[in-house]
């Protein structure tokens, strides 16, 4: 078994799983682009359009432009911060999570057989793996900045 092979496959299927759900028929009309936005906003607590332009290596007025779009769509939320009134954040809004739901299903069913299969010592193993990698691969594309 090949780590790097399993990995792009994993990463393959997701992305397949994503470009199915913006294309699955349903009045979700949506950009990949749109939808890499929500995923980077559903993933992030208090998700700020710094933060988002920080992590996009992009200017914060093309996020603000973006977000705007996402705002008028009714697909993100903007909430003011209650400790700093300067400061708001986004999150997506109940209709985003609706569809969120939905393409999570198949992979909480997924989860679900994993837990069945392996004990619970194994799947910290894996996780741990996961981290790693993750941490890693972090570490090298900020090294080749």
């Amino acid at each position: 078994m090949d780590i790097k092979n399993t990995i792009k496959n994993y990463f393959h299927e997701m992305t397949l799983n994503e470009l199915h759900l913006m294309n699955d028929g349903t009045d979700w009309d949506i950009s990949y682009n749109s939808l890499l936005y929500l995923d980077l906003i559903n993933m992030t607590p208090n998700c700020t359009g710094s933060y988002l332009a920080e992590k996009l290596n992009i200017s914060k007025a093309a996020v603000t432009l973006k977000l705007n779009e996402l705002i008028k769509d009714g697909l993100v939320v903007k909430k003011q911060s209650e400790e700093d009134r300067r400061v708001f954040y986004v999150e997506v809004s109940s209709e985003s999570e609706d569809y969120y739901k939905q393409y999570g299903k198949a992979l909480n069913r997924a989860i679900l057989k994993v837990k069945e299969k392996y004990d619970e010592k194994e799947i910290q193993i894996f996780c741990a793996i996961l981290d790693e990698i993750r941490s890693e691969y972090i570490r090298e594309m900020e090294n080749e900045k």
